[in-house]
């Protein structure tokens, strides 16, 4: 079962990068995350009149991961219905839960370095001080960002059994995560309904948490991280129930494929 999981991620990540090639891929998955990093950081700049760019960079490398980790896990139904695989999976004995876990292992760990290297750009483009920064713990508050991140994908992709329009779904995300996570103004700034939504969203707490780590104020830390793990563990079992329910539908309208 763990070697087929492994085999399973393993043939995934390929089919989802035999379009490009190797410089294509990067540039997509690490060099467009980059650039919009640096955009929204140059605009924070210009908009605030401030140099201290900590909190964008901070915001913004969370972020990158949309693309790799959101966007990976929530295209794998979209994907195997635009392929004809679809109408077999849900044939077959096989869990999807487990395929949808598969799937989205290698884009969580491309996540993860994917918000490394936004952290390191941040530090060579905007002089970010990563000096009295606990290591340890920032790595700690991106791997929770990433179980997070990984099981709201999760979520997003179990309704991609019965619409055929995830990639709008998907994009319109991308821009709340964008407005409500604290990555580019404070979460205080949103209205009340806004601010209710924010908490419901994976990233907020990261965010907050790894802000709190760089003004080395440690008091609301680990309840931050606590509640993060908390909401992964709402999305992951969110999913797998509405996931049954889901796959019962699709049974019962045969709605499988596109064509």
């Amino acid at each position: 079962m763990v070697k087929r999981f492994f085999s399973q991620a393993w043939l995934y990540q390929k089919a989802r990068t035999a379009a490009f090639d190797w410089r294509e891929f990067l540039f997509f998955d690490t060099g467009y995350p980059v650039i919009t990093l640096i955009f929204y950081c140059l605009l924070a700049a210009y908009s605030f009149q401030t140099t201290d760019l900590t909190n964008w960079v901070i915001g913004n490398s969370f972020l990158m991961c949309v693309n790799t980790c959101i966007f990976g896990l929530g295209n794998v139904f979209p994907s195997e219905r635009y392929s004809g695989r679809l109408r077999s999976m849900i044939a077959s004995p096989c869990n999807m839960l487990s395929v949808v876990l598969s799937c989205g292992f290698l884009p969580s760990i491309l996540a993860m370095c994917s918000v490394l290297l936004g952290f390191s750009v941040g530090a060579v483009v905007f002089d970010i001080d990563f000096t009295g920064v606990n290591l340890g713990l920032a790595i700690l508050t991106i791997f929770c960002a990433m179980i997070s991140a990984s099981c709201f994908g999760l979520l997003l992709s179990v309704f991609g059994l019965l619409s055929d329009g995830m990639h709008l779904i998907l994009n319109m995300m991308n821009y709340v995560l964008m407005i409500f996570t604290g990555a580019e103004f404070p979460i205080s700034q949103l209205p009340v309904a806004g601010r209710v939504l924010s908490r419901a969203l994976p990233l907020t707490r990261s965010i907050e948490a790894m802000n709190l780590l760089f003004d080395d104020d440690l008091e609301i830390f680990g309840i931050l991280l606590i509640e993060e793990l908390a909401m992964a563990i709402i999305y992951a079992l969110a999913s797998v129930f509405i996931l049954e329910y889901v796959e019962r539908a699709c049974k019962k309208a045969g709605k499988f494929d596109l064509f």
